[in-house]
C-alpha cells in the first residue's frame, strides 16, 4: 500500500486534490492555465480577479497558482479573508499579519509564517556574494544594520536585524509580525533594541551616525495603523525586497473568499476602504508583486450596487470596471472524463489494484453522465466524490 498516494485519496473522497497535487489533478482550462503559467513566468507587478461562481474552482486555481508559483521560486502567501474572524481588508494591518501567516517559501511545504522565512532571509544574507552582496549592502547599510537603504518599514527592519543577532524572542517577533492584540510595545523594544545592543555595539560605535537613534526614537516605530496603514504597506513591500534579496523571485499574494468585503463588512465606509485597498494593489505601487483575488463573476456589479444603495452617487465607479479579470470556463464532460481517469490510476496505486477494466470504464462514464447535469458550481467536487466511492466499491468486491 502506498501511503503517500493513500493520502491523496483520502482528500479526493472530500472532493478535494491534497497540497501538492492540485496541478496533477487540474483539467480542461489549457487557455486559461497556460495564460496565468505566462503571468507567472513574466513576474511583472500584476493583479487579477479570478472570476467563477461558488464551488467552480477559484480556490482550486488559485491553488494551482500557488503550486506553480513555488515552483518557479517565488515566496507564495495565501489569505482567506474573513472580517468575523479579524481579517478585514478595510483593515492593512491584519492584511500583513494574514500575509505573514501564510508566507511559504519554496522547498519548504512544512512550514509557514516568519520563522521559515526569515531563517531562509538571514542565510543568505550571510552566505551573499555578488550581485547578491550589492543587495544585501543596501539592505543592511554595508554590514552595520545602523540603517536600511532598501527596506522601507523600521519595524521590519529592526525585526530583522533582532533575528540575524540570534539572541531574539522568536515569539515577540511573530507576536509583532503576524499583528496579534496580545503583544506589548515595551517587550517588543525591549527585546528586538535593548536586548540585541551587544550584537551591534561595535558597529554602531564606529559609524557614530545618528541613524540608528532615528528609527529607535520614533513614536511610531511598531504601529502598523498609523499614517493611513503606511507602515502595513511599507511591510508588505519590504517581505518582496526581502524575497528577491535572497534568491527568490518575489513575493505572490493570492486572496480567497474576496467576496467576504461585501458580505461580511457591512459598515459602508469601511467598504469604500476596502476597494480602495484593492485598487492600491492593482495600481501596482504600493506592491509590486503580484496578486490575485478569487470573486464571484457579479463581484464588481454588486459592489456599484452596494454604493449606490448607500447613496455614493459620486463615487468614481470607473475604478472598478477597470480591474484586469479573468474568467474561468466551467469544465465539459470531456475533461471531467480526464479527471476521472486520473482519480481510478491514483486509486490503484493507493490500494495496489487493477482499475483497467472495461466495468471501471463502464462505470465512470456513467457516473460522469449523471454528474454533468447538476450545477455547474457543485459539478466538479460531486464527480470526485462519486469516482472515489465507485472505485471503493469495486474494490471491496475484488476482496
Amino acid at each position: 500500500m502506498n501511503v503517500e498516494v493513500q493520502r491523496v485519496i483520502e482528500s479526493l473522497r472530500l472532493g478535494i486534490p491534497p497540497d501538492g497535487q492540485v496541478r496533477y489533478f487540474t483539467v480542461g482550462r489549457l487557455s486559461e492555465i497556460t495564460e496565468l503559467t505566462a503571468r507567472l513566468q513574466q513576474g511583472k507587478t500584476d493583479a487579477l480577479l479570478l472570476k467563477a461562481n461558488y464551488g467552480s474552482g477559484k480556490s482550486h486555481l488559485l491553488r494551482f497558482i500557488r503550486e506553480t508559483a513555488l515552483k518557479a521560486n517565488f515566496a507564495v502567501s495565501s489569505v482567506t479573508l474573513d472580517a468575523k474572524s479579524a481579517v478585514r481588508f478595510n483593515r492593512m494591518d491584519q492584511m500583513l499579519g494574514a500575509v505573514w501567516r501564510g508566507l511559504e517559501i519554496p522547498n519548504n511545504s512544512e512550514d509557514r509564517g516568519v520563522r521559515p522565512f526569515f531563517d531562509w532571509v538571514c542565510e543568505q544574507a550571510r552566505e551573499s556574494k555578488g550581485t547578491a552582496g550589492k543587495q544585501w549592502q543596501k539592505i543592511t547599510n554595508n554590514g552595520q544594520w545602523d540603517f536600511s537603504q532598501s527596506l522601507e518599514s523600521p519595524a521590519i527592519f529592526i525585526a530583522l536585524r533582532a533575528w540575524m543577532s540570534g539572541r531574539v524572542n522568536k515569539d515577540l517577533v511573530e507576536d509583532l509580525l503576524f499583528q496579534k492584540s496580545n503583544y506589548k510595545t515595551q517587550d517588543i523594544y525591549q527585546e528586538l533594541i535593548h536586548k540585541t545592543r551587544m550584537c551591534y555595539r561595535k558597529e554602531l560605535e564606529l559609524t557614530r551616525t545618528i541613524k540608528w537613534q532615528n528609527y529607535t526614537t520614533k513614536a511610531l516605530l511598531f504601529d502598523f495603523k498609523a499614517q493611513g496603514y503606511a507602515q502595513s504597506w511599507a511591510a508588505i513591500r519590504d517581505i518582496h525586497t526581502l524575497a528577491c534579496a535572497s534568491g527568490m523571485r518575489g513575493m505572490i499574494i493570492l486572496f480567497d473568499e474576496f467576496e467576504d468585503v461585501l458580505s461580511n463588512i457591512t459598515n459602508i465606509a469601511h467598504q469604500e476602504m476596502a476597494f480602495q485597498n484593492l485598487f492600491q494593489f492593482f495600481a501596482g505601487q504600493q506592491f509590486q508583486g503580484m496578486s490575485f483575488f478569487a470573486v464571484t463573476p457579479e463581484f464588481v456589479s454588486k459592489c456599484r450596487n452596494r454604493l449606490i444603495s448607500k447613496g455614493r452617487w459620486d463615487y468614481d465607479y470607473a475604478q472598478l470596471d477597470a480591474l484586469s479579470t479573468f474568467e474561468m470556463s466551467p469544465l465539459e464532460l470531456s475533461q471531467l472524463q480526464e479527471l476521472t481517469i486520473k482519480i481510478k490510476d491514483f486509486h490503484g496505486i493507493a490500494y495496489g489494484w487493477d482499475t483497467n477494466s472495461s466495468a471501471i470504464e463502464l462505470g465512470l462514464t456513467a457516473i460522469v453522465k449523471k454528474t454533468g447535469t447538476i450545477a455547474v458550481q457543485d459539478r466538479t467536487r460531486q464527480t470526485i466524490k462519486e469516482v472515489v466511492k465507485f472505485l471503493d466499491r469495486q474494490l471491496e468486491e475484488i476482496e
